[in-house]
């Protein structure tokens, strides 16, 4: 009985020991992405520990201020945004317009938007155009747009 747990753990160790070696001699590149992976996953951590949806700020801004947009949040790319906003919105705050707000129906699927996308840029890591995709698709999946009554 020792003998097989004996073999069990020495296949074990090689396999670690070849697994390990494999990484160690991998290509510069496939080295590279991992490390880089890596650090970008790290910099969310550090940045964001707790989810989302608990400890957003939802600020309302004048019409003015917000100018063609809805809402936007700290993670909105700078390149995205016009330069009067930038580096303006904190990271933990979500900025809406004030009449979307007064709408209850549409504060909601423009909050569960917001939310959706930095829950999967945050989770998961993806970009915020990807992010804004899925949140969309979210959005309109348990928010459908009522049709005109006319």
């Amino acid at each position: 009985m020792n003998d097989e747990n004996d073999t069990q753990n020495e296949k074990e160790d090689k396999n670690k020991k070849s697994s390990k070696e494999s990484s160690i001699n991998g290509s510069s590149s496939d080295r590279l992405g991992t490390t880089q992976k890596a650090v970008c996953q790290q910099i969310v951590k550090t940045v964001w520990t707790h989810e989302p949806w608990l400890y957003f700020k939802v600020i309302l801004k004048s019409n003015e201020e917000m100018g063609d947009y809805i809402a936007l949040h700290g993670l909105v790319p700078q390149n995205e945004l016009p330069l009067r906003l930038r580096s303006r919105i904190p990271e933990n705050e979500i900025w809406i317009r004030e009449n979307v707000y007064a709408d209850h129906e549409r504060r909601k699927s423009i909050l569960a938007h917001e939310y959706a996308e930095l829950d999967l840029m945050i989770t998961y890591g993806i970009t915020y155009k990807e992010a804004h995709e899925k949140a969309e698709f979210f959005e309109h999946l348990y928010y459908p747009l009522e049709p005109n009554l006319h």
